[in-house]
């Protein structure tokens, strides 16, 4: 069972690298037209190619992709894709551990950066960070299902592990078409963002891509050191702020209005997504003042989306607006989003669960369900949120510890764990708006590190592959 398995995750890892190396010509045009190193760029894709089809090739099989090989496959393949993807960082000059941290923050769509001065980069780099992110939102391996037919058969056991949650909702009965309904919403979000950053805001049209790139994905990286900040552009903040807003939102919701249906305040997550917005946006006001009330709705969503785009340093603020933002790392988007963190249906879910048990106490004889847009919830999905939120917890301590013993302080240890299990990018302290991560120890990164990859799959999906049964069968 050993063998068989790692055989066919390290096939199916290789097929996916040997297309994904062809994401490469899209920097290598760039870097052409700049007039910039473009070989960077050439020798990543061969590396990237070379690999993918010597993994596809010695390791073919006819094995079909059962429910416990989707957590190795998964698992493995958003580990080997940023390590690929940080290829072209390291031909750039950068050491390794510092290439594997922006290409997995990339890809698991954090946005937490080493880069000190974001402007030095080469036009081509630029657009690299913002691919790996927007490859990343919507999910390698969803792209994969979406295009490629071997991944067909089976694809449902990979589609659920890369988009974990609780209350698993497909568009259409074939796994396939509905990767490629979510590809084709998530394409025509990104393209109409372009067109109003260029045409209206008025950005740079290479800005208006990169920016566009990693607003869908809820990444946060930017063309400028600043961020969004560095346009001083209020059309531009408001533009960005409706499409995190949008990609915050469940994609289900999406199709739904785009097929005409528009009861979507029945959907009582989203009405809890409003409100929770809404709320953060008010308290920060108050914290801050009311002249501050752009910078408090863009941070505001921004943070809870897990998008990470600042326009201020929010590092500077009191202590009360901090805590706001604080607690909307850990809250996140809504399931079936780009956006990362806990999750706000499980956060309302927990709330009516609460509710109920303390009806219990009252009437203990008493049947009382838990219900989810008027439908009973199972006790099974009840038990699975409430071991994520323990484990989610229990992971950011232990990490936040570790960080603590490594010399920094309990503002910047906690945020920077939050900030990228929860897929934000910026924290507070010594990771705050205002700086980065380069200065971490390598003991730190390589932490962050897990922390990204485990936030990105919601944990259970990686943790699997460490219990020994699992590989026993």
């Amino acid at each position: 069972m050993f063998y068989q398995r790692v055989t066919l995750t390290l096939h199916i890892i290789g097929s996916i690298l040997k297309w994904l190396a062809l994401v490469y010509i899209f920097p290598l045009g760039v870097a052409f037209y700049y007039g910039e190193n473009w070989r960077i760029f050439l020798y990543s894709l061969l590396l990237t190619l070379t690999i993918g089809i010597l993994l596809e090739v010695r390791f073919k099989t006819t094995r079909e992709i059962g429910r416990a090989d989707g957590f190795s496959i998964v698992s493995f393949t958003w580990l080997f894709v940023p390590l690929f993807a940080a290829a072209p960082y390291a031909f750039l000059g950068w050491n390794f551990l510092d290439a594997f941290f922006e290409a997995m923050s990339g890809f698991t769509t954090t946005g937490a950066t080493i880069v000190q001065n974001v402007e030095n980069l080469p036009q081509s780099a630029l657009l690299w960070r913002s691919l790996t992110q927007w490859l990343g939102g919507m999910g390698v391996i969803g792209l994969f299902i979406a295009i490629l037919p071997k991944l067909g058969v089976g694809g449902s056991q990979l589609f659920e592990r890369e988009f974990p949650g609780p209350i698993p909702e497909k568009l259409r009965p074939r796994i396939r078409t509905t990767a490629k309904l979510l590809w084709r919403i998530y394409i025509g979000f990104t393209v109409a963002e372009i067109l109003l950053l260029y045409f209206l805001a008025r950005l740079k049209l290479f800005d208006s891509i990169c920016i566009s790139l990693c607003t869908l994905p809820t990444g946060g990286f930017t063309p400028t050191t600043a961020s969004i900040g560095a346009y001083a552009s209020p059309l531009a903040e408001y533009i960005i702020m409706a499409f995190m807003f949008l990609a915050g939102t469940n994609f289900i919701i999406h199709y739904q209005v785009l097929r005409g249906n528009f009861k979507i305040f029945r959907d009582e997550e989203f009405r809890l997504y409003l409100i929770l917005l809404a709320s953060a946006t008010l308290l920060l006001i108050l914290s801050q003042g009311p002249s501050s009330y752009r910078y408090s709705l863009f941070q505001s969503l921004s943070i809870m989306t897990t998008t990470g785009f600042v326009t201020c340093d929010f590092g500077l603020w009191r202590s009360g607006g901090k805590m706001v933002l604080l607690a909307l790392m850990f809250i996140g988007g809504c399931g079936g989003s780009t956006g990362g963190a806990i999750k706000v249906v499980r956060t309302l879910t927990l709330l009516k669960h609460s509710r109920m048990m303390m009806r219990k106490a009252i009437s203990p004889k008493a049947v009382i369900p838990v219900k989810y847009n008027q439908k009973p919830l199972s006790e099974e999905i009840i038990r699975d949120i409430i071991s994520f939120l323990f484990i989610y917890i229990l992971v950011a301590a232990g990490a936040s510890i570790v960080l603590g013993f490594l010399g920094l302080d309990l503002e910047t240890s906690f945020s920077a764990v939050a900030a990228t299990l929860g897929n934000v990018g910026p924290g507070l302290g010594g990771v705050g708006p205002g700086l980065n991560y380069a200065w971490l120890p390598a003991a730190g990164k390589g932490l962050l590190i897990v922390c990204m990859w485990l936030g990105r799959l919601e944990l259970f999906t990686v943790l699997m592959i460490f219990w020994p049964r699992f590989w026993r069968g």
